[in-house]
């Protein structure tokens, strides 16, 4: 008689080690980079369309959790059509000899405040990869789960060294990903 008993509890058991994972599979559909230059006389804003991976999210331990992208460089929109060709060119991000950017978590952490976080992970850009880190900020409303952050870096770290004298090398980055919460 103890043998029906012990399957369901042991199935119960493993169970939980599941429950706790939530993982989402990213698309353009659900995720949303974007980015912003400056210059002397404005800012450009642009964004990709095109992106895929996963957020996985260990809700009992979000130290756990991994988000990895890939990003299609020849999706990339700006607020200008000629920008946006130069920016594809070899001047900027050589999207024929690098045709994909890369983010992949190294860490999250808590934040200091309630549903915020602190995202370190490698962005690789042509060919070169960097240590960035971005706060986030997640908010659950009407079933859908909201993670947005944004940090700043420097592009001559990955070699985009064009236009000293006209673009300046800090950019804002800004991500926002969108998921059905479990």
């Amino acid at each position: 008689m103890k043998t029906p008993l012990l399957l369901p509890a042991l199935a119960l058991l493993l169970s939980g080690f599941t429950l706790h994972a939530e993982d989402h599979k990213l698309t353009g559909d659900n995720t949303t980079i974007k980015f912003v230059g400056t210059k002397k006389d404005g800012k450009h804003e642009g964004s990709f369309k095109k992106v895929d991976g996963t957020l996985s999210v260990d809700t009992a331990d979000i130290s756990k959790s991994k988000l990895s992208l890939t990003i299609d460089i020849e999706s990339m929109t700006t607020d200008a059509a000629k920008l946006t060709a130069h920016l594809k060119s070899p001047d900027f991000f050589d999207a024929k000899a690098n045709p994909t950017a890369k983010f992949v978590s190294t860490a999250i952490k808590a934040g200091a405040t309630k549903d915020t976080y602190s995202i370190t992970g490698d962005l690789t850009l042509l060919g070169k990869t960097n240590p960035v880190t971005f706060e986030a900020k997640a908010v659950t409303t009407d079933g859908t789960k909201t993670v947005a952050g944004q940090t700043s870096i420097k592009r001559s770290q990955w070699g985009m060294t064009y236009g000293p004298d006209k673009v300046n090398d800090e950019v804002q980055l800004t991500l926002e990903v969108k998921v059905k919460s479990s």
